[in-house]
């Protein structure tokens, strides 16, 4: 068996591994090029446009968002050169989306629209022998009205007199509840579940009896 040298074999095994001086045939990948997307969301009054401050805009596709300050304005980099989806939302108004293909640095500016709410009151009462007395302390809670966000408690004060701000058209469900007292027209799995049918501002009273 003939025996090669164990220079000339180091120096096989170092060429085959890539040893100094050599390089890879494989270039390092170049990031993809990402822009900034700026602009300012407002809303249209009787005075014209005006800035609204607080509202969340989000890209889909890279997750990127910013918010609105005090005079509309957003700005938000790191957003792929793709066909983006764009939507602005603020707790009070309607989400508003919008497609934009960017390229590069990109101004958008967008208008939303608030949205319409009523007033939802009424009195709980309860009938007794000199007839309708109101009730004082009754929890109302409607988990569609009151405030943008909703999930709101009110309570009637001594009058019987309850009502909620930010309720919208159409069927609202509310739980009623008083200690020692059950209400009447109750629907739905609940206790306490009544519907009032929101056209507007309404008008929506409440019976209830004593246990």
């Amino acid at each position: 068996m003939k025996h090669f040298p164990a220079a000339l074999i180091l120096a096989i095994l170092v060429s085959a591994c890539g040893g100094p001086g050599s390089r890879s045939l494989t270039s390092p990948s170049t990031p993809a090029a990402t822009h900034v997307v700026s602009g300012v969301i407002a809303e249209m009054t009787p005075a014209g446009l005006v800035p609204v401050e607080g509202v969340r805009v989000e890209e889909a596709t890279s997750r990127q968002a910013a918010t609105t300050d005090r005079t509309g304005f957003f700005s938000m980099s790191g957003v792929p050169a793709v066909h983006a989806l764009f939507s602005a939302r603020k707790d009070g108004y309607q989400i508003v989306t919008k497609d934009v293909q960017i390229n590069g640095d990109t101004r958008l500016d967008m208008e939303i629209v608030r949205l319409v709410s009523y007033t939802l009151s009424g009195v709980a009462f309860e009938v007794t022998a000199t007839g309708q007395s109101p009730l004082e302390g009754v929890e109302v809670y409607c988990d569609g009205c009151g405030s943008p966000v909703g999930h709101t408690f009110a309570y009637t004060n001594e009058d019987g007199f309850y009502s909620f701000s930010w309720a919208f058209n159409g069927a609202t469900p509310l739980l009623v509840t008083k200690a020692g007292y059950d209400v009447l027209n109750t629907v739905g799995t609940f206790p306490g579940q009544v519907v009032a049918t929101v056209n507007g501002d309404t008008r929506f009273d409440l019976k209830l009896v004593r246990r």
